[in-house]
């Protein structure tokens, strides 16, 4: 019990700095675009690309994930991020060298949330898995309550360079620590894994309906994340310290949501997931486009924050359905498929709304593009809830 403690607290870490990488950037697109005197959708191509570069490397990650385990993965996933963090802050000099190192910094990204859900299978009863994995996911929350107020920080007194070489640093502690302490998965798992089951997990229809799903949900998680602090700032006429104050508001719905749905759906709404998922959709669409037409930092922060309560609900609800429905020798394949829909979304995201803000000189068209992927998400999700549930064969 105690390795596991210890194992999923270094996990969280991990995945806490991950999700301030972004985070940061979207503060630091401040500095790097009076630096570099670039346009938004030059800004939207270096936010963008790390998604693409995420994307791409899903599924590979979570084949390495089956085929050597997960914990080299981890280790590996965190010094790529370490590394190019470093490189972005120090050797950052030109929009190709920037663009670059974020598509690098991608691919060190990429197989860092497959090998935490197949260190969760590996290590945890079905029945506890959601709330182990709710507690990884709510690391975004902290990312994004204390992020804001680091970034600010950091920005003013290290510059965004400074910023990204201490997380480079950062990174590479917490890949060494995990190296040290998180146990090895099981021998037979690794040999075994990979092998059974590919064919069959690529036409499921449930890995099919969440990818759709969690692509449409992180259009404006991602979207938020990257074009929101700017948008305050220049649009909205609050200072950096203000909104990054707004956006912690978000970080404290992620973390709040991201405990209480795991604890919620793991307990009381099994077999219910879908229904959870469209509603709670529904509801952060609706949210996001209060917050657009919010008039002051007090409300648009308080419907920030209800838009990622309902936001992260539906994230949590979808990204921890495969592991109560799908076998666990090819869960890392699994949720590398599914979260390549993720990626995808974060891809698509900050370069869209970048055209978007371009192309109507405002930023109505991105808030409207926000909340309808997030009714699109709920809707893609809805034949599961009407046809009856496949029989799972994982054995925990």
């Amino acid at each position: 019990m105690k390795s596991r403690s210890l194992m999923i607290f270094l996990l969280f870490v991990g995945y806490a700095v991950v999700y301030i990488d972004k985070t940061v950037m979207g503060f630091a697109l401040l500095p790097i675009e009076r630096e570099f005197n670039l346009q938004p959708e030059q800004l939207g191509y270096i936010t963008g690309i790390f998604f693409l570069a995420y994307s791409l490397f899903q599924i590979p990650a979570g084949w390495l994930n089956d085929r050597f385990g997960y914990k080299k993965v981890l280790g590996m996933s965190l010094f790529l991020l370490g590394g190019f963090a470093l490189c972005f802050g120090t050797l950052g000099l030109s929009l190709g060298l920037l663009v670059t190192f974020r598509f690098l910094s991608g691919v060190g990204h990429s197989g860092y949330p497959a090998s935490c859900a197949k260190a969760v299978v590996s290590n945890f009863a079905v029945e506890k898995r959601t709330f182990a994995q709710s507690i990884l996911l709510s690391s975004a929350g902290l990312a994004m309550t204390a992020g804001p107020l680091i970034a600010v920080y950091s920005l003013d007194h290290l510059g965004w360079r400074g910023s990204f070489s201490i997380l480079g640093l950062l990174a590479f502690a917490i890949a060494i620590a995990i190296v040290i302490f998180v146990p090895n998965p099981p021998e037979a798992q690794v040999r075994t894994g990979a092998k059974t089951g590919y064919r069959e997990l690529l036409k499921n229809p449930i890995v099919l309906l969440l990818f759709v799903s969690i692509f449409c949900i992180n259009i404006p998680s991602y979207g938020l994340m990257a074009w929101l602090p700017k948008y305050l700032v220049q649009q909205r006429g609050m200072s950096l310290d203000v909104s990054g104050m707004v956006v912690a508001t978000g970080g404290l719905g992620i973390w709040i949501s991201s405990l209480a749905t795991g604890w919620l759906v793991g307990r009381y709404m099994q077999g219910k997931e879908p229904k959870v998922i469209f509603c709670c959709a529904l509801l952060s669409a609706l949210c996001i486009w209060l917050v657009f037409t919010s008039a002051s930092a007090v409300t648009a922060g308080l419907f920030l924050f209800l838009g990622y309560v309902f936001l992260m609900a539906s994230f949590v609800t979808v990204f921890t359905l495969p592991m109560k429905r799908l076998p666990s020798d090819v869960m890392g394949a699994a949720m590398g498929i599914i979260n390549t829909g993720g990626t995808l979304g974060g891809f698509v995201a900050p370069i869209a709304m970048g055209y978007l803000i371009t192309a109507s000189h405002g930023y109505l068209s991105t808030f409207v593009f926000l909340a309808l992927a997030m009714v699109v998400a709920g809707l893609a999700i809805l034949p599961l809830a009407i046809k009856p549930r496949a029989p799972m064969r994982d054995v925990a």
